[in-house]
């Protein structure tokens, strides 16, 4: 009699040889058989859960028109442009003024042609390539995020003195 074996295609290591399972398939089936037939499970509470926590990655814009801003609390997750043709002073306040959560992420970006710089609020760190503190001109932009440390912030992008 032949020897039958019953392999998964793509896979070097036969599942079965006649009537007894491989070894080294047996855990992985034994696994399989613990889920049940996938065919068989109900959903919608899952879909359920998951529609109520999914947020999609959109970034709503916070047009800045003036020479100066601080940010706030709703610009959490949103970005910021800031279109004023003169110089703008764009200032990140302490947690003790405004209370952003660890990993807070604001987006910016210098829409017109005044020259957009960050600056510290009190005990405020914002640590950054070479210390550079400003968006290298019109149309660049950078990412803050807020640390897990409060009131130190990374500062990332297009970025000069």
């Amino acid at each position: 009699m032949a020897v039958r074996k019953i392999t998964i295609p793509g896979q070097n290591v036969p599942i079965q040889i006649d009537s007894a399972v491989n070894p080294d398939w047996y855990e992985k089936l034994k696994f399989l058989e613990l889920l049940g037939p996938l065919s068989d499970q109900d959903y919608t509470a899952l879909l359920a859960q998951i529609a109520s926590i999914y947020s999609p990655i959109l970034r709503i814009p916070n047009d800045q028109t003036g020479t100066s801003y601080t940010f706030v609390l709703s610009d959490a997750g949103k970005y910021c442009r800031f279109t004023n043709g003169g110089a703008v002073t764009v200032t990140v306040p302490p947690n003790s003024s405004v209370a952003f959560e660890a990993g807070t992420q604001i987006d910016v970006i210098q829409g017109g042609a005044g020259k957009v710089t960050f600056a510290q609020g009190s005990g405020v760190t914002i640590n950054s390539y070479t210390s550079y503190k400003a968006l290298a001109g019109q149309y660049a932009g950078g990412t803050l995020i807020q640390t897990d440390t409060i009131d130190t912030w990374d500062l990332v992008g297009n970025l000069i003195a």
